[in-house]
């Protein structure tokens, strides 16, 4: 029973996350004022969260198009591409590295912006991880042929070039430019809730921010409903989903090593040594 349960609450979220449940259907041919949004994520910073919170809104749903990167674009012809098959009430995900023209492009043609964020050190530890039970993940072999926690943690925020694994510090450097772009910053920690190891009243903030700046109704009934349904591990991507994780991991020579190497991009990212700042 329980199984069951599961796969009929992932298919009825399937349904919600494309349009395609019975309350979405007649809005989507109904309403055309609705706004096209593209959303930008670092890798493990909570992209399956903001997207949930997105099409749990009954304005909202996801394009079939997947995950936007940069190698994929061409796919679309590029952003130019992606704009021109949206429609009114879609959501675009994309891990995009920033480019000002990408930005400006946003902008002349109306698109909202939102850029997930999280505290780069649950970021690297999502990547550990990742990395280490993915025997499809490129960097598989070369991480985990190290048996020892710590030095894949170590491999991780230091990079290696010999075989293309990016720094730390290099991955938050190529999105840094998000975060002046106009658009809405959006906090892992603030949109995860109770559940995640947030806060209620946060977790209502966030969400009430990130509907008004869509121009989309965020009354309380609504606001509350979206957060009982928010926290969910059916994303195949989910960990724990939980903040501060990396307390429990990073000791104080590996918290040195890593403020050492991102320092700077900690504090543009709105990261102290505690938490957000």
């Amino acid at each position: 029973m329980g199984r069951l349960k599961e796969s009929l609450a992932r298919n009825w979220w399937t349904l919600q996350r494309f349009g395609l449940s019975p309350g979405k259907i007649p809005l989507r041919f109904r309403n055309k004022a609705e706004p096209r949004v593209f959303c930008v994520s670092i890798p493990k910073a909570g992209t399956h969260l903001l997207e949930r919170a997105l099409c749990l809104h009954p304005r909202l749903y996801r394009t079939l198009i997947p995950t936007v990167l940069r190698k994929n674009m061409d796919r679309w012809e590029g952003l130019e591409g992606i704009l021109r098959r949206m429609k009114p009430g879609q959501v675009v995900m994309s891990h995009l590295l920033f480019e000002p023209a990408y930005a400006g492009r946003l902008r002349d043609v109306g698109v909202p912006l939102v850029f997930m964020i999280r505290d780069p050190r649950d970021i690297l530890l999502a990547h550990v991880f990742n990395i280490t039970r993915s025997k499809r993940n490129p960097f598989h072999d070369t991480l985990t042929s190290r048996p020892e926690l710590r030095d894949r943690i170590v491999l991780v925020i230091e990079g290696d070039p010999a075989i293309n694994l990016p720094s730390m510090a290099f991955r938050l450097e190529r999105f840094a430019g998000w975060l002046d772009a106009g658009g809405l910053v959006a906090r892992f920690e603030d949109l995860v809730g109770p559940p995640g190891g947030g806060s209620a009243e946060r977790q209502a903030a966030a969400l009430r921010s990130l509907f008004t700046h869509l121009r989309l109704p965020a009354g309380d009934g609504l606001i509350d409903s979206i957060a009982g349904q928010l926290f969910s591990s059916r994303s195949p991507t989910f960990r724990r989903g939980a903040t501060g994780d990396w307390a429990r991991y990073l000791d104080a020579e590996l918290r040195d090593l890593f403020f050492d190497r991102t320092g700077d991009l900690m504090a543009r990212y709105g990261y102290g040594r505690g938490g957000p700042s």
